[in-house]
C-alpha cells in the first residue's frame, strides 16, 4: 500500500458518510440540490455555470503536489512517455513527476501502473488530442492497468467515448483522479473496471460511459457534466450512462448538478446495483433504469432532481418522467428474481418514484432490445421507501392499452411512507394527484383500495425519513 493511502481514503469515506448523514437528517432539504450546511469536499462552493473555485481534487482536503512515494520509471514533462512505456516490460510502474504532460492516446501494457503523484501531474490534450489513455487499439486491450492521481483535462474525445477510453481491456483501476473539461465523457469503461474516488466534472457530455461486466463505480463525485446542455440530455448526457452491462455496481457516489439524468442504465443491462448513492439536482431523473433487468436500487438519497434549480431546467417532460427514481420498460426476469426499489429517501423531485411502460405494446422497439426477455414493467417490488413530494406523482403508468401492468405483471408496492406538501394536490400543470394508477391520478385512499401500500403511511407536511 502506498504511503498515506489508507488515511487518505478513510478521510474521503468519512466525508461521504457525513454528507449522507446530513442529508438523512434533512439538512439537504433547504432547497432542491442545496448542499448540507458546512459541507466540505472537492466541489465546495462551486455554483452551476461557473468553474470550480480554488484547489479541487478527488479527495477532500488533498492538494495538488508531491504525493506518496512512487517506485518505478521516473518521467518528466520532457519525457517521451509512449516511448518509455514501449521500452518497458508489461507490469511496469511509471512515476510522473509534477508538471503538465501534453500527450495523446497513451497505450499502456497489461499490468502497468501510471502514477500522477497525487494530482501533481497533469495530462493535457490541448483540446486537440482525442484521448489521454487508450485501451482500445486492439480487440483485446491491455488488462489490469492502474491509472491514479492525475489531473486529466482538455481532451477532444468523440461523443460516447472517454478521455480515459477502455472498452476492450479488462480489470482497469481508475482511482484518485480529477477528470475535467473533456469534450465527451470523462471515462468510458469495460469489463471488471474499478472507478474509485475520482472527481469527474465539467465534461461536455457526461461523466462516464459504462459497458461490460463486473464493473464498480465507488466513491466518485460526478458533477456539472453537460453543464451547458450542448448535448441532448434525452439522448445521452448528464452524470453518465451504462449500456449492455452485467453485474455493474454504483456505490457511495455523489452525483449532482449534471445536465441530464444522474445515473442512467439504458438498454440490456442486467443485475445493476445502485446502493448508498447521493443523487441531487440533476437535469433529468435521479436514477433511471430503462429497458433493463433485475436491478437493485437501495439505500440511496435522491433529492431535487429535475426541479427549477437543476442545470438549464426550463422545459419539463411532464407525465411520469423526470422522477427521483424512474423505470421505463424495465423489470425482473421472473417472480423469483424481481427488480427491487427499497429503503431509499426520495425527496422533492419532479416526480417521486415512477414505473412507466412506454411505448406500448412493444417497448423493445429497436433491434437488439430485449436481450433477457420482454421489455416490461413486471416483477417489481417497491418497498419501505421514504418519499416526500411537493409536486408530481408516484405510481405506475402506460401510454397505450397494456393494462396488464396494473393487473398481472406482478408489481408490488409495500410499506412505503409518503409526505406531501398539502392534502390538495397543487396545480403543477402535469399531475393531478399524489398517486398514479390505471392511467389516472388517485387519492391515498383509492391507492390503498387497489391493494397498494396497505401498511404504508401518508402524512401532510414534513419530510419523510427513517426515524
Amino acid at each position: 500500500m502506498r504511503r498515506n493511502d489508507r488515511s487518505v481514503r478513510l478521510r474521503h469515506l468519512c466525508w461521504l458518510v457525513a454528507l449522507l448523514a446530513a442529508s438523512c437528517s434533512g439538512v439537504a432539504r433547504g432547497g432542491a440540490g442545496s448542499a448540507p450546511a458546512g459541507r466540505v469536499g472537492p466541489d465546495s462552493g462551486v455554483q452551476a455555470g461557473s468553474a470550480p473555485a480554488g484547489p479541487v481534487g478527488p479527495r477532500p482536503g488533498i492538494q495538488a503536489g508531491p504525493g506518496p512515494a512512487c517506485a518505478g520509471h521516473a518521467l518528466t514533462p520532457a519525457s517521451n512517455v509512449q516511448a518509455a512505456i514501449n521500452r518497458a516490460r508489461p507490469g511496469s510502474t511509471f512515476c510522473f513527476r509534477p508538471g503538465t504532460y501534453y500527450v495523446s492516446a497513451l497505450i499502456p501494457k497489461s499490468g502497468d501502473v501510471l502514477d500522477g503523484d497525487g494530482l501533481a501531474a497533469v495530462l493535457d490534450g490541448r483540446n486537440s488530442a482525442a484521448y489521454a489513455i487508450y485501451g482500445d487499439s486492439t480487440s483485446r486491450g491491455p488488462s489490469d492497468v492502474t491509472i491514479r492521481g492525475f489531473v486529466i483535462r482538455n481532451f477532444d474525445n468523440p461523443l460516447q467515448s472517454g478521455a480515459i477510453q477502455d472498452f476492450n481491456g479488462p480489470g482497469w483501476i481508475i482511482e484518485d483522479n480529477h477528470i475535467t473539461h473533456n469534450a465527451a465523457a470523462g471515462v468510458a469503461t469495460g469489463d471488471k473496471v474499478k472507478v474509485l474516488y475520482n472527481l469527474i466534472d465539467w465534461n461536455a457530455q457526461e461523466g462516464f460511459g459504462a459497458h461490460g461486466y463486473g464493473g464498480l463505480y465507488e466513491g466518485n463525485v460526478i458533477a456539472y457534466n453537460n453543464f451547458n446542455l450542448a448535448i441532448d440530455p434525452f439522448w445521452e448526457a448528464g452524470g453518465g450512462k451504462a449500456f449492455a452491462t452485467n453485474d455493474l455496481t454504483f456505490e457511495s457516489n455523489y452525483v449532482h448538478d449534471n445536465g441530464g439524468n444522474g445515473i442512467w442504465a439504458d438498454t440490456n443491462n442486467i443485475n445493476t446495483t445502485f446502493d448508498h448513492n447521493l443523487v441531487s439536482n440533476n437535469r433529468g431523473a435521479g436514477i433511471s433504469d430503462e429497458i433493463s433487468y433485475d436491478a437493485t436500487i437501495t439505500n440511496n438519497i435522491v433529492t431535487g432532481n429535475a426541479m427549477p434549480s437543476a442545470p438549464g431546467k426550463s422545459i419539463d417532460q411532464g407525465w411520469g418522467w423526470d422522477a427521483g427514481i424512474q423505470l421505463r420498460a424495465s423489470g425482473g426476469t421472473s417472480s423469483s428474481s424481481p427488480l427491487i426499489i427499497a429503503h431509499n429517501i426520495v425527496t422533492d423531485n419532479f416526480n417521486g418514484i415512477t414505473l412507466i411502460q412506454s411505448p406500448t405494446p412493444n417497448s423493445c422497439a429497436d433491434p437488439g432490445d430485449g436481450l433477457y426477455g420482454p421489455c416490461r414493467i413486471r416483477n417489481i417490488i417497491v418497498e419501505d421507501n421514504y418519499i416526500t413530494m411537493s409536486q408530481g406523482t408516484t405510481g405506475e403508468m402506460q401510454d397505450g392499452t397494456v393494462d396488464s401492468i396494473f393487473t398481472s405483471w406482478n408489481n408490488r408496492w409495500l410499506d412505503n411512507h409518503y409526505c406531501v406538501v398539502s392534502a390538495v394536490h397543487p396545480n403543477d400543470g402535469y399531475s393531478y394527484g399524489w398517486f398514479a394508477w390505471e392511467n389516472r391520478n388517485v387519492s391515498w385512499s383509492a391507492w390503498q383500495g387497489y391493494g397498494l401500500d396497505k401498511n404504508g403511511t401518508f402524512q401532510v407536511g414534513g419530510t419523510c425519513k427513517p426515524s
